[in-house]
């Protein structure tokens, strides 16, 4: 019975050391068995977040009443500044796919008429007031305000 008891906490030491090593990996940055994959699209909180994922990188930028994840374009095909277009009298989806080509992705909504509704799906609402003012050349780090109505309601 002696003769085994070094054998046996040996085998012990060995168990405990694989099942620390599991863990770790699990556990500690590097670890990939836990986390779960990010695409464009997925929702995320709160608007100008960012995470990175590999070599990609993501910002949440708003939509609708929340924000979605969306894959940061490379800081040499994003100008620093761009010409605010105007958006006034433009479909809200429009609008925002307009400055998001333009490199700006901070983006507010708000409702024109002030009765604070979610602009849940975008392409039902128009645009009827901008900040900054179109002309300006802003940097694309700038908070892009958009007041907006329904496609069937008249601007204030």
């Amino acid at each position: 019975m002696c003769a085994s008891a070094p054998n046996s906490r040996r085998e012990m030491k060995k168990s405990y050391l694989a099942a620390s090593l599991l863990i770790a990996a699990l556990v500690l940055p590097g670890g990939h068995a836990h986390a779960a994959k990010v695409k464009d699209g997925d929702a995320c909180s709160p608007v100008g977040a960012t995470f990175k994922q590999g070599a990609t990188n993501f910002t949440c930028t708003k939509k609708g009443s929340g924000g979605v994840w969306k894959t940061q374009k490379k800081a040499t095909t994003a100008p620093e500044t761009f010409v605010m277009p105007k958006v006034v009298g433009m479909n809200l989806q429009l609008a925002q796919d307009l400055l998001q080509s333009k490199g700006s992705y901070l983006m507010d909504q708000t409702d024109a008429l002030g009765l604070s509704r979610f602009q849940i799906n975008d392409s039902g609402w128009k645009v009827c007031n901008q900040s900054p003012a179109a002309g300006k050349k802003v940097p694309t780090s700038t908070m892009v305000t958009l007041g907006s109505v329904k496609l069937t309601e008249r601007c204030p």
